[in-house]
């Protein structure tokens, strides 16, 4: 892994982080709501800080790919409840 990738997975990692912080602070005003996402959130972050291991970047990419799956038949089934006939 070169320099230029350490610093854009260093970037992504502050960036999360502070998704992360951001999030919180709003789940300590509106927990029911944010909750949920404050513990996507902290979930992506420690995903984040494991892709320096070499072997999970080969596990990242296969969940990405069955995440990515998951959202196109998400986004399918939204738009056919969506548009269905009355």
């Amino acid at each position: 892994m070169d320099d230029k990738e350490k610093d854009v997975l260093f970037l992504m990692a502050l960036a999360v982080f502070g998704s992360v912080l951001a999030s919180g602070l709003a789940a300590f005003q509106q927990w029911i709501i944010v909750l949920p996402l404050t513990i996507v959130v902290f979930i992506l972050m420690i995903l984040t800080f494991l892709v320096y291991k070499k072997r999970f970047v080969h596990m990242s990419e296969n969940i990405e790919k069955y995440v990515m799956i998951i959202v196109l038949i998400s986004i399918i089934l939204s738009l056919i409840y969506l548009y269905r006939p009355a």
